[in-house]
């Protein structure tokens, strides 16, 4: 697989060095998120998990604590 870098402008594909593609050669276009989308999600997950951590809220009873499988157990399965 080949990769290939580039930016899109005017509705068109400008890579950053020149290629040669043979015609009717089939590609597969991906585009990039946008740093700031990745940011907000990242920023999102850091809020919930200081909110997790900063929690003084008593669970009410005598919870159990959660047990996982061990690699055995799961290659057993």
């Amino acid at each position: 697989m080949l990769v290939i870098t580039g930016t899109f402008e005017n509705d068109k594909f400008i890579p950053d060095e020149p290629v040669s593609i043979p015609q009717k050669k089939r590609v597969i276009l991906t585009i990039e998120e946008e740093q700031e989308k990745r940011l907000k999600a990242s920023n999102k997950w850091r809020e919930i998990g200081e909110a997790i951590l900063s929690c003084d809220e008593e669970l009410p009873g005598n919870p159990n604590p959660v047990q996982f499988r061990t690699v055995s157990e799961i290659e057993a399965l």
